[in-house]
């Protein structure tokens, strides 16, 4: 049987077939649809040196180790329809058959332009047996062109039929990164391809990669925090990381896709640093939402508990499964001010990770920031000076509106001038310009201060707790509620 390559089409007339089959290409082009590339990938990673061993090697694993458990990918194909169930040599025979078919360019329904990589030639059909979430009928189609079915070069669909090793299951969806930087793609390749390839030459595989993550939001921080650290990115351009969270099972097929934006991955960053981690971890962990009858966050310790037992609660047993206030907000743009606020109220807490979400998700200028870092420490000179009376001065930060705000500000300006001081408490530049610039919500210049000033306190040994009657309002932009673990 000639053995041929994704890259070779309808031998032409005037040319005869090659001595010796060629080989692979070492990096197949990106096509852009993640589901291709993933494929793509997992060929690039096999060993095997010609397609037609890559797609028997597949095949293999998808009928004697998997036992034809791809449904929620290829939906009645020739593995996974229920009257080939527990047949393997019919599944083994039906595949090969189909693909190689594929593979010699048999069975093309028609010419023209491929759906997904542009290439013009021969084109077959791109059903929910075949690629995922191609749909027809009464089934939506998730792909573009508003056509029943996907027509694609014969490339791509067999680029897809390695689908199942450059995915993780979660539940009953399946994990798909879509590749966008060089970075992105060596990590799934180490995560997931070659962690799939070991557990089949080893025996231990039986079905499609388990991941611990059943919360794809969850997954999404933990690949995009992998991705920092794995490449050392602490300082390296910006990257976009989307998570593609699907199934092509049974009559619901669906997909999320979860995005984390270029701010978002350039704020996980900087908190990522040795200098940073210590203390974002600690935040992360303490947002988990579980539920408050049956556990307790140890704020000591950093770690939860069960309240009937007292014994500790591993963080593998909640992280993957239960939501996050913190990732929650910061994929949906809503403020973390007022969970960074309340853990720099009750202990000391690095003001870095305060700065650099900021800076990098909320676009605060950096004046701004200095600015209000500046007044914290004349508001505690201030104090002193009135020997040591910091909640007379304090607790009219603690606003709970714009004016009441703007008020306490103006009057630290009087005392300041009244306590015979060289410099102005601030400038009317810097009160129109940096400190309430137009567009700036006041609730952000309100929390920024009150984090500088529990700082401060916090370096003079005074507990906050005993200078401020009540902790602020959450504005409207925080997650507060609660579930049930």
């Amino acid at each position: 049987m000639e053995q041929m390559t994704l890259n070779s089409f309808a031998d032409s007339p005037e040319k005869e077939a090659p001595a010796s089959p060629p080989v692979m290409p070492e990096k197949p082009a990106m096509t852009g649809d993640p589901f291709v590339d993933a494929g793509g990938l997992v060929m690039e990673t096999l060993p095997q040196k010609t397609v037609e061993d890559k797609i028997r090697y597949a095949t293999d694993v998808y009928v004697d180790h998997w036992k034809g458990k791809l449904h929620s990918i290829f939906l009645h194909s020739k593995i996974t329809h229920i009257r080939l169930t527990n047949k393997p040599e019919l599944q083994r025979e039906g595949s090969l058959d189909y693909y190689l078919s594929v593979l010699k360019g048999n069975g093309a329904i028609s010419e023209g332009y491929c759906r997904i990589c542009a290439a013009q030639g021969l084109l077959f059909e791109g059903e929910r047996k075949n690629f995922p979430l191609v749909g027809s009928g009464e089934f939506s189609n998730f792909h573009h062109f508003q056509e029943p079915g996907l027509l694609i070069c014969k490339d791509c669909l067999i680029r897809i039929f390695f689908l199942p090793l450059g995915v993780f299951q979660s539940g009953g969806n399946q994990m798909l990164l879509q590749f966008q930087s060089p970075e992105q793609k060596k990590l799934w390749q180490e995560d997931v391809i070659l962690e799939n390839m070991d557990k089949v030459a080893r025996g231990t595989s039986e079905g499609i990669l388990k991941s611990e993550f059943k919360n794809p939001q969850n997954a999404l921080f933990h690949f995009a925090s992998r991705l920092i650290e794995r490449f050392e990115l602490y300082e390296k351009a910006t990257q976009r990381v989307r998570l593609f969270f699907f199934t092509n099972f049974g009559s619901k097929p669906d997909v999320e896709i979860h995005d984390l934006p270029n701010p978002v991955f350039s704020f996980l960053r900087y908190v990522l640093e040795p200098d940073l981690k210590q203390d974002w971890m600690y935040l992360v962990r303490g947002n988990y939402i579980l539920s408050k009858t049956k556990f307790d966050f140890d704020r000591e310790a950093g770690t939860w508990t069960e309240k009937k037992t007292g014994g500790l609660l591993e963080e593998t047993e909640y992280q993957g499964t239960r939501p996050n206030r913190i990732y929650s907000s910061l994929l949906s743009g809503k403020s973390i001010l007022g969970n960074l606020r309340n853990i720099h109220r009750e202990r000391p807490f690095n003001i870095h990770i305060a700065i650099a979400y900021l800076r990098e998700v909320r676009q605060m200028q950096k004046e701004q920031i200095e600015l209000i870092r500046k007044l914290a420490g004349k508001i505690i000179e201030l104090c002193e000076k009135e020997n040591g009376n910091y909640k007379r001065y304090l607790q009219p930060i603690n606003a709970k509106n714009a004016h009441t705000l703007r008020m306490a500000i103006l009057r630290m300006v009087r005392r300041n001038y009244e306590s015979g001081a060289e410099e102005p408490f601030i400038t009317s530049e810097e009160y129109i310009e940096y400190l309430f610039p137009d567009g700036q919500r006041w609730y952000e210049v309100r929390d920024f201060l009150l984090i500088c000033l529990y700082e401060k306190l916090h370096e003079l040994r005074i507990e906050p707790e005993k200078v401020f009657d009540e902790n602020a309002d959450d504005d409207e932009d925080v997650i507060t509620d609660t579930d049930s673990f």
